[in-house]
């Protein structure tokens, strides 16, 4: 550098001694100061020129960071699922509000902390109260004590791997989660809570269908093989009992005809394949169609039909489809109704719907049971329901219908005093004020 200056000086000497040869010692001072003097202005503006560029391009980088923290911000306040940075110190960097949701702190955290961790002064500490001396860091076994969720960031942090797991939490009601953690950058993991809760529901639930059904399907087969081996090794000799064989044959290919019929309708129904035909029908008329069809059931049982609806209460709905809702509820208050007991269909006008009751004085339905009763095959007493003539898919027809019908159906129920069934359709009433009918 030096060099170089002095180069240059020495340079400007002899041009100005060549240009200039008569120029006195004080003119030639003069003229070096005048010199300098340009070269430090021109400097200068070269100088400031290229601040201001740097600055622009540094706030413009600022923008571009700040951008991006807001919309990582709004991405991540959007998810379902729980995200969670830690770093190398199993500390806390960042996380959404799901997340806060799952680990065991403040909500009001997820909003100051940023992206190196960093806590304001006045935020929430642990146990949800405000300090003035709030720890600036959030270590992961503060947030949670689950062993397989510090042990999952952990080992994705020295093993620089990505860690899959399941957790299971009960401190806010059961929930499941596929806890997915991979490494980023030098030393951060990033892990993202996936709630299955409902899918491991649902999965249950199909495995448990398919056993039902394979159930349901094997006890007709195995008679229906049995009793036509039976025939055909000498019993169709046999005149005593060939027509009675016979007829145990044709009850149970009644009976899976019949389960295969409400499975295939089932299925068209949930895949809204079912189109409804609404039309104005009177209740009580069809109340009484339906009673008329299970007349020869509750002589049987001893069991007493009542129809307590008023004469002027219309609904709009399909008139078949209807129909089936209510004889399927009907069906079941008799078949397990105590006997010389009593089954009531009821109903009343509100807020644009009619509310239909269907009670019984049966036996009742367990309290743990009542939440799965409209389950595909699902047997609240599996004993007794093997000695009941039905598929096991009457309830869940009946949900489905209705909910296709825009309404919705309960059951409630006490052990020994019987169950009531109440469900929703559309009043024809509320359709006509509003000029949809005639």
């Amino acid at each position: 550098m030096a060099l170089g200056s002095l180069v240059a000086f020495s340079f400007y000497e002899v041009l100005k001694t060549t240009l200039l040869p008569g120029l006195s010692p004080l003119s030639s001072q003069l003229l070096n100061i005048a010199g300098a003097a340009l070269l430090f202005f021109l400097l200068l503006r070269y100088s400031l020129a290229r601040y201001g560029m740097l600055g622009a391009k540094a706030q413009r980088q600022t923008e571009v960071i700040q951008a991006t923290n807001r919309m990582l911000t709004t991405v991540l306040a959007g998810l379902r699922e729980g995200v969670v940075i830690v770093d190398s110190e199993m500390a806390l960097v960042m996380f959404n509000d799901a997340a806060s949701g799952i680990l065991k702190v403040n909500r009001n955290w997820a909003a100051t902390v940023g992206l190196q961790g960093d806590i304001g002064p006045h935020s929430s500490t642990a146990d949800g109260t405000t300090s003035e001396e709030a720890p600036r860091r959030i270590r992961l076994a503060d947030a949670t004590r689950d062993p397989v969720i510090y042990g999952a960031f952990k080992q994705a942090l020295e093993e620089r791997s990505d860690i899959r797991t399941r957790v299971e939490l009960t401190a806010r009601g059961r929930r499941n989660y596929m806890l997915s953690v991979t490494p980023v950058g030098g030393d951060l993991a990033v892990g993202v809570f996936y709630d299955v809760t409902e899918l491991e529901r649902l999965e249950r639930v199909r495995r448990e269908f398919f056993s039902n059904l394979s159930h349901e399907l094997r006890t007709p087969l195995t008679s229906i093989v049995a009793f036509s081996e039976t025939l055909l090794t000498g019993a169709l000799d046999d005149p005593e009992n060939k027509l009675r064989f016979v007829e145990k044959l044709h009850k149970h290919a009644i009976r899976m005809s019949a389960l295969i019929s409400d499975i295939s309708d089932l299925s068209s129904i949930e895949s809204g394949a079912t189109k409804l035909e609404r039309i104005s029908v009177k209740l009580k008329d069809l109340a009484e169609e339906v009673v008329a069809l299970v007349e020869q059931a509750a002589a049987a049982q001893k069991v007493s039909v009542e129809i307590h609806i008023p004469s002027h209460i219309y609904v709009m709905a399909d008139r078949v489809r209807l129909g089936q809702i209510l004889q399927n509820l009907v069906d079941n208050a008799v078949k397990f109704n105590r006997s010389g007991g009593r089954v009531v269909i009821s109903a009343e006008e509100d807020a644009g719907y009619a509310s239909v009751k269907v009670e019984d004085t049966g036996s009742g339905i367990p309290a743990l049971d009542l939440p799965r009763i409209f389950e595909r095959l699902y047997r609240v007493d599996k004993s007794r329901s093997r000695q009941v003539e039905g598929t096991g898919l009457g309830l869940a027809i009946v949900k489905h219908l209705v909910q296709a019908h825009g309404g919705e159906i309960t059951a409630a129920s006490e052990v020994g005093k019987g169950s009531t069934f109440t469900f929703t359709i559309p009043s024809a009433a509320a359709n006509r004020a509003a000029g949809t009918t005639g």
